[in-house]
């Protein structure tokens, strides 16, 4: 009787694993502020988010790395920064590359199809990034591009992920699927579509998602602004959303399990 239960107990917990789905939840912008790197943590401790993406040439960078090597579960990725997008809130690069660079020295807001990139100076500043990521963050298992990308800077960037084994992510080795975004409205909260979204995943696959944590906090409303747009606020509702009772409680019952990229590509790796 007890070798039947025994059996019986194998079979649905093997049921249940290839019925259940895993999900990667990607949190951009570790080093953007003090309150995005809090809530980047909060998301991780207390939430869903499982794989952040750092910005080296941003103010908080140095605090970002610490507070992600004393949370060692927390995968890191490259957030190759080449432009700087907010309009009172800049960043430099680390490197000297005019060709990337505004009248005053900061980055681009956007990338302009017609500006011609030096590439020298392209892969010279993605370079010091990566360098200085690998020098401060020890769970660095990926590389991301933050914003987009021209060809010239694809292609110079599929290069250095080859050369530091840093694998571009999502990249399709990966084999997972888009969840989907929700876009909040003013005065909602994106909690319960995100919540949708996860039953209408389809059992046995493995979904990522990209958000951006953040708190409503004085020091996001000097720095991120945006017209029309209430930038503080809506990061604090992707932070509420990450670590939202209703969704956890969803995701423990159905057996969802929480990985990150670095998990999946040690896996590949390992096969």
């Amino acid at each position: 009787m007890k070798k039947k239960l025994l059996l019986l107990t194998v079979a649905g917990a093997f049921a249940l694993q290839m019925s259940a789905q895993r999900l990667v939840v990607r949190m951009d912008d570790l080093g953007g502020s003090h309150a995005i790197n809090e809530a980047i943590i909060k998301c991780y401790q207390e939430g869903i988010g499982r794989s952040t993406e750092i910005m080296v040439p941003t103010p908080w960078f140095l605090e970002g790395a610490r507070m992600a090597n004393e949370n060692p579960g927390l995968d890191v990725g490259l957030h190759v920064t080449l432009f700087s997008e907010w309009k009172e809130y800049k960043w430099r690069p680390l490197t000297h590359c005019p060709s990337l660079c505004d009248e005053d020295g900061y980055f681009f807001p956007n990338f302009d199809p017609r500006r011609e990139y030096d590439p020298q100076e392209v892969e010279a500043e993605i370079r010091a990034q990566i360098e200085l990521a690998k020098k401060y963050v020890k769970n660095l298992t990926h590389i991301s591009i933050h914003m987009g990308a021209t060809p010239l800077v694809q292609e110079i960037l599929a290069k250095l992920s080859t050369e530091y084994g840093l694998p571009e992510q999502p990249g399709p080795e990966l084999n997972v699927d888009m969840l989907g975004f929700v876009f909040r409205k003013p005065g909602t909260s994106r909690a319960g579509e995100f919540l949708e979204l996860l039953k209408k995943a389809e059992k046995g696959k493995t979904y990522w998602t990209i958000e951006h944590p953040g708190f409503d906090v004085a020091e996001m409303e000097g720095m991120f602004t945006r017209a029309g747009e209430d930038v503080g606020e809506d990061r604090q509702d992707v932070t509420n959303t990450f670590t939202d009772p209703a969704i956890l409680q969803y995701i423990r019952d159905n057996g969802i399990e929480l990985i990150s990229f670095g998990d999946i590509l040690r896996e590949n790796k390992n096969k």
